[in-house]
């Protein structure tokens, strides 16, 4: 196949891709529920035995609160607004004993948050329809009250509606639901015209379990580093805008004080150099080995092989680490999200490890473990996720390990698809007795769905992720799942970087998300020196006549970054 074509085909591939988690979450927003250090690297051994951290074992033990003694990994390696914000507020309600979703004391002992003019997603456990109550406090009352059987999911969740004349036939419904994660859902519908009433268990969805930390007054800052990986053409031009903000935010953040962005590293899991060696700074891994297994139309599993060279090649100053991507922009100075030693993360609304549609293959590399056990599996992938660096070293020679055994599994390869090494981390960080992840949805916008530079809560966004297409008709109106009039998708741009002066959206195009990117890209390629002939050849220069002018600071007299 020549060389052009196939760059065509890997384009539509990614559109392809782009465009059926763009649908999906165009439904998922419409929808309703009524309506140790080692230097030894990972070989293949012949009876497909687990390489774990450079050590043979047949199996990876778990810790016994996990309720399962061993689990063998069949391997042969090592993104809306609303019109206002839901107020929680407690409520006090008298109530008998406790759920199964809410072991340990009777069902008085557990908070019930209160959102008004709120609708939020859940599993149905109870019916509205054949289940109605008096008021809020009754509804919550049942939601902590209610009994599941067996291993089925408790109530965390309840949604009233309890205005007779707005809510007609369903006045006085009392849904009782469940979320795995319910502060990693935005709510279904929120605003003053929204007439339902909703609440959840013991889990305020406005509560920042990171605050105390990034306000910090007093202490040394917890200082993370950056690590971005890449390989490839479509991200080369990508790291390099995602580098120029890197160094934007970070200066801020050291002009402001109390900065915890330390290093960064550009990961490149090619197994050589490129030409902006000089302009980031750079560790260069090896790809997975194609012997190993064929993996060339999935490029993203060299990532959990390069994290373990990493881990096992480099020593740093920082104890914690932020793994990101090239099609991040930062917004605003970084904090450390981290409280404790806790990792956290943004959560992705389709990473559902728990969901019964994936809980057999799930099972598949966590043995035959409970739904509660499945639900401890966060909905995250590998970025952005902070951890430390010592919980980095543990955890990646088993997402490695998961990565593959699922890629070589031929249902969870065809379910999971793309984000495949998404599940694999986040159960590798299971089976590494990581039960717990704090979430965070403003950790990273996700244009077009998001829309503004802060939730509807108030809480700013931090990371811009443009991984969807962006489609507008020149009168502004959003035109999903269809190519508008105005568009931008990182995928045009797979084979050669994007001009400088990218087009404005259309002026009426409400989406200010969007147009913070478009100005992002654009204030980047105009500092980063040659970038005109960087959008031709798709190589970097570092000789034209814009050099003698060149007034960017962050930039050496030949144009090459400042460390």
């Amino acid at each position: 196949m020549a060389s052009s074509t196939r760059v065509i085909v890997v384009a539509v591939a990614f559109t392809v891709v782009a465009t059926f988690y763009s649908l999906s979450e165009l439904h998922r927003m419409s929808a309703l529920h009524a309506s140790s250090e080692t230097k030894t690297f990972v070989t293949q051994t012949g009876d497909n035995r687990l390489l774990l951290g450079g050590t043979n074992q047949n199996t990876l033990r778990t810790t016994a609160t996990s309720g399962i003694s061993q689990v063998t990994v069949p391997t042969g390696l090592v993104s809306t607004t609303a019109a206002a914000s839901p107020v929680a507020s407690a409520v006090t309600t008298t109530g008998g004993s406790a759920s199964a979703s809410n072991p340990g004391g009777s069902a008085s002992q557990h908070k019930c948050y209160t959102y008004e003019h709120t609708e939020l997603w859940g599993d149905v456990v109870v019916w509205g329809t054949v289940h109605k109550k008096s008021n809020p406090g009754e509804c919550c009352d049942a939601c902590r009250n209610h009994q599941p059987q067996g291993d089925e999911p408790g109530c965390n969740v309840w949604v009233f509606c309890g205005d007779q004349q707005r809510c007609g036939a369903q006045y006085q419904q009392c849904w009782l639901k469940h979320l795995p994660h319910p502060e990693a859902s935005k709510p279904a519908k929120q605003g003053p015209n929204v007439y339902w009433t909703s609440g959840t268990i013991d889990v305020d969805i406005n509560a920042d379990p990171g605050a105390q930390t990034q306000v910090q007054t007093s202490g040394a800052p917890r200082m993370f580093h950056t690590i971005t990986s890449a390989q490839g053409a479509a991200v080369h031009w990508q790291v390099r805008i995602h580098y120029y903000w890197w160094k934007k935010r970070k200066a801020e953040c050291e002009k402001a004080g109390k900065c915890e962005m330390g290093g960064f590293t550009r990961l490149l899991h090619s197994g050589a150099g490129d030409d902006l060696m000089d302009e980031l700074p750079s560790v260069i891994v090896d790809p997975l080995p194609q012997s190993m297994v064929e993996h060339s139309w999935y490029v993203v599993l060299n990532r959990p092989y390069a994290f373990v060279q990493w881990t096992q090649k480099v020593k740093i100053p920082e104890k914690y680490v932020l793994m990101s991507e090239p099609d991040h922009i930062y917004l605003r100075p970084m904090p450390n999200f981290m409280r404790n030693d806790a990792p956290a993360a943004f959560p992705f609304f389709y990473i559902e490890p728990a969901k019964a549609e994936n809980a057999h293959i799930t099972r598949k590399f966590t043995g035959n473990i409970s739904q509660r056990q499945l639900e401890e599996i966060a909905p995250i992938g590998n970025s952005p996720t902070f951890m430390t660096f010592d919980d980095m070293k543990r955890v990646m020679p088993t997402w490695m390990n998961v990565s593959i055994a699922v890629f070589k599994d031929q249902e969870a390869n065809s379910v999971w698809g793309w984000v495949q090494e998404m599940y694999g981390f986040t159960i590798a960080l299971w089976l590494n007795g990581i039960k717990h992840v704090d979430l965070f949805l403003h950790m990273m916008a996700q244009p077009p769905w998001d829309q503004d530079l802060q939730m509807a809560n108030g809480k700013p966004f931090y990371i811009l992720h443009y991984t969807y297409g962006m489609d507008y008709k020149l009168t502004g109106e959003f035109t999903p799942g269809k190519f508008g009039e105005w568009r931008f998708d990182k995928r045009t741009y797979g084979s050669r970087p994007p001009p400088r002066h990218l087009g404005d959206p259309p002026k009426n195009m409400k989406n200010e998300l969007v147009r913070t990117l478009i100005n992002s890209i654009n204030e980047a390629t105009a500092a980063l020196p040659c970038w005109d002939t960087y959008a031709e050849s798709g190589k970097a220069s570092y000789d034209c006549d814009e050099m003698k002018t060149l007034a960017d600071p962050r930039f050496k007299t030949d144009g090459k970054a400042v460390s």
